[in-house]
């Protein structure tokens, strides 16, 4: 019988790989086109936030497989830097990601386009950067 760690173990290198494939997507289609395509802009935003969603799972995961309750985004993302998991400059990045996943699906006063294509090609890399730091972890 699997144990309970590496049963959260399996479910992150699942989540990781799901992390992966979100970021090769945002490489392989980013382009300016995004502004100009609502489709693709469309589509890159959705997979934007399934990576940020993938990433917040992990996170989550991570804290209850050192016997911690999980709690929100964002304090999950300050626990694993606490107990240095995560880099802290790696840290914020993530939880900028947070924002802007929560900008773009919720649209808080409207999306600047503009904004949101810079910050993405920003924080893809800090998203790509976290699941090589966890599954080195691991």
């Amino acid at each position: 019988m699997e144990t309970r760690t590496g049963m959260i173990a399996g479910r992150v290198v699942q989540k990781c790989e799901m992390l992966i494939d979100r970021v090769e997507f945002i490489d392989l289609h980013f382009s300016e086109e995004i502004l100009t395509d609502r489709i693709l802009r469309k589509a890159m935003y959705k997979e934007f936030q399934e990576a940020v969603e993938a990433a917040a799972d992990i996170c989550a995961l991570m804290r209850r497989s050192l016997d911690s309750s999980a709690q929100d985004d964002y304090s999950n993302v300050d626990y694993l830097i606490e107990r240095e998991i995560v880099p802290p400059d790696l840290g914020q990045s993530l939880k900028e990601a947070n924002g802007l996943r929560n900008r773009l699906v919720h649209e808080y006063d409207g999306i600047n386009d503009r904004i949101a294509y810079a910050s993405i090609a920003r924080l893809t890399e800090a998203l790509r950067e976290f699941s090589g730091v966890i599954l080195t972890w691991l």
